[in-house]
């Protein structure tokens, strides 16, 4: 469809070229001198083929029209009646396809030869010795013999070399025109691709939240789930009295995770930025379900604490979360786990390190619950790393930072004090 659509495009000037010597030789026909029908006829056919080429070689368009003119100076028999004067406008014609269509480089040549060649044409059109019968003027009834005829033919070289030049700007401005509206069209389904981009990527985004939510629900009430249900299976023997604690723990963890993913389930139909937003007020719950789970915990804080907002108390809680469900899932049932807060630097320095009987693949292999937590760390702008001990193998450890939210507020205003006064 659309080679056809380009084929019958570039087909529109040879078929106007042919009409045009067709109407103009229809028109002539009874006035042409028998003896000269040829020559009579060459001039319309040139002005024709110009028409024809003025798209697809313009140079050579510009050539036979220039041809033309040359001849029509030499040879006064090839010059228009005064009945066919008129068929100058196919050089109007090719002018606005000249301006439409050629490149660069062919309209700078194409406008100044434009101009010159209404200059030329005004000359047949207003000289008495350049018309047909070299007695008169063609435009207007002065003779060879008129004294002060510079009047009326610097008017008709204006005329002339106006409409020519006119010609060529309208074809220019059809084309900068089309192109404007081909550009507003591409800008249009950039935009559109640019908004479906940003759709999948905020779908995307949205997924990934979902599914790390999921993942630091599920993982850290399983995790505890699990170690229960080991620990009352070993003691169903031995201690049946304790059977009854363990279960009671995993139907507390069981509910407040069947608590959290209904959260979950209705944010997704809101703006909710998560399903919750445990602070650090949480955080001895938090280690108290994993002492009951069977992680021996011991929690350490060095200095007064500082303030931190929300999302950082929020990234700080899921960071020690998942890494204490890590240690109970990799360390095994003899897990240790140290927390240790740090507070007397410009912000939060957390260490988490666990010791056990097994060894914890998340490091040599990060999923997706490290990569999460490295996430949220930067988003809380600070960063985090974990991997095992060097000098203490089999002890892992996960380091991390949060600023404070006092520190950041102030060199943010210290930032924009510079600023000011650099400005000023």
């Amino acid at each position: 469809m659309k080679s056809l659509r380009l084929m019958l495009r570039s087909a529109i000037e040879p078929a106007v070229g042919v009409c045009f010597v067709l109407l103009w030789v229809m028109s002539e026909v009874g006035r042409f001198d028998p003896r000269n029908v040829a020559v009579a006829v060459l001039p319309f056919v040139m002005i024709g083929i110009a028409i024809a080429l003025s798209r697809l070689a313009p140079f050579l368009a510009l050539a036979v029209l220039g041809f033309l003119l040359l001849a029509q100076l030499v040879v006064p028999s090839l010059r228009f009646s005064e009945t066919a004067f008129p068929a100058y406008l196919g050089f109007g014609i090719a002018a606005a396809v000249l301006g439409a269509s050629a490149n660069h480089r062919e309209r700078h040549v194409s406008l100044p030869l434009v101009g010159i060649y209404g200059i030329v044409i005004a000359l047949f059109f207003t000289i008495p010795a350049l018309s047909p019968t070299l007695e008169r003027s063609l435009a207007v009834s002065w003779g060879a013999n008129d004294s002060e005829p510079w009047k009326n033919i610097a008017l008709m070289f204006l005329a002339f070399v106006g409409v020519s030049v006119a010609c060529w700007y309208i074809g220019f401005g059809t084309r900068a025109r089309l192109e404007r509206n081909r550009s507003e069209t591409q800008r249009l389904a950039i935009a559109a691709d640019l908004s479906n981009a940003e759709s999948e990527l905020r779908f995307a985004s949205e997924h990934d939240r979902i599914a790390q939510d999921v993942h630091d629900i599920m993982a850290h009430s399983l995790s505890v789930i699990v170690a229960q249900a080991d620990g009352a299976r070993y003691l169903g023997d031995k201690r049946p009295e304790g059977t009854n604690d363990s279960l009671a723990a995993i139907a507390r963890s069981a509910r407040e995770s069947l608590v959290e993913v209904r959260m979950l389930i209705d944010s997704l139909g809101t703006e909710s930025e998560g399903h919750s937003h445990p602070t650090l007020d949480g955080l001895d719950a938090l280690l108290e379900r994993m002492r009951s789970a069977g992680l021996s915990v011991t929690h350490t804080v060095f200095g007064d604490a500082g303030v931190l907002t929300s999302g950082q108390q929020l990234a700080v809680y899921s960071i020690v979360q998942e890494s204490l469900t890590n240690a109970l899932k990799h360390a095994g049932a003899s897990a240790v786990a140290t927390v240790v807060f740090d507070w007397r630097g410009p912000g939060l320095a957390l260490t988490i390190s666990s010791r056990g009987e097994k060894t914890q693949p998340a490091a040599q292999s990060p999923q997706r619950g490290l990569r999460g937590m490295r996430e949220r760390a930067r988003l809380a702008g600070g960063w985090l790393a974990a991997g095992f001990d060097d000098d203490e193998p089999g002890r892992y450890v996960v380091t991390g930072f949060v600023p404070r939210a006092d520190a950041i507020l102030g060199t943010t205003r210290t930032t924009t004090t510079e600023v000011g006064e650099d400005e000023s």
